[in-house]
């Protein structure tokens, strides 16, 4: 399973991950950030880098697989942007509360074992009305869609290396103190509704 984990996965994730209808919804959202240091949880393999604004020129990297972030060296090689990776759980951050202006995650919070301390924790690590910005699949609108992601959901958190379909992630950002000031929901085009009900937006630390 550690193979798996460290070999199997980020070489799927890297093939899967970079396609054209993903990577709109990472331009969309990358787009928007403002501010020049940027902590990124669950920095994978380094997809995001191509979708920074010029603005960012510092990004920090945590991530709980070795095996993404040694995927990811020969994208932060040929990067503009200055790149620090931390192979680090994000459930326990590194950092003194207060540290970041933004913290963005993609495709991340779906597979955090304990995804309600990971959003305390950035929560903790952004200065106040710092931004968090996030591009989530999770829980759908649909009561049937529902019931299929709750009845698949085991064989996807073993498949898929412990990504869940079932996570109402408003609720769980929410939970964590942030007030989301902007959001959007939609169905990804080309992928089964299971999978690809998307939760994309903007939350701040109101203190």
């Amino acid at each position: 399973m550690r193979f798996y984990s460290k070999v199997i996965i980020p070489f799927f994730y890297d093939f899967s991950m970079d396609s054209e209808q993903i990577n709109e919804g990472r331009k969309s959202i990358l787009s928007r950030i403002k501010e020049e240091k940027v902590l990124e949880i669950g920095f994978g393999t380094a997809i995001n880098l191509k979708f920074y604004p010029d603005n960012v020129k510092h990004i920090v990297g945590i991530d709980a697989n070795e095996g993404m972030l040694k995927q990811a060296e020969k994208k932060i090689a040929e990067s503009k942007i200055k790149v620090e990776i931390i192979h680090q759980s994000s459930e326990s951050l590194p950092f003194e509360d207060n540290s970041f202006d933004a913290v963005v995650s993609t495709y991340t919070l779906c597979s955090i074992k304990n995804v309600d301390s990971a959003l305390k924790e950035i929560y903790r690590v952004l200065k106040p009305t710092g931004r968090y910005y996030f591009l989530e699949h999770g829980l759908a609108d649909k009561p049937f869609t529902q019931k299929l992601q709750h009845l698949l959901n085991p064989i996807q958190n073993i498949w898929a290396d412990g990504c869940n379909l079932n996570r109402n992630m408003r609720r769980i950002i929410e939970s964590a103190g942030f007030i989301i000031t902007e959001m959007k929901n939609y169905y990804m085009k080309r992928d089964p509704k299971i999978v690809g009900y998307m939760y994309e937006g903007i939350a701040e630390k109101i203190v």
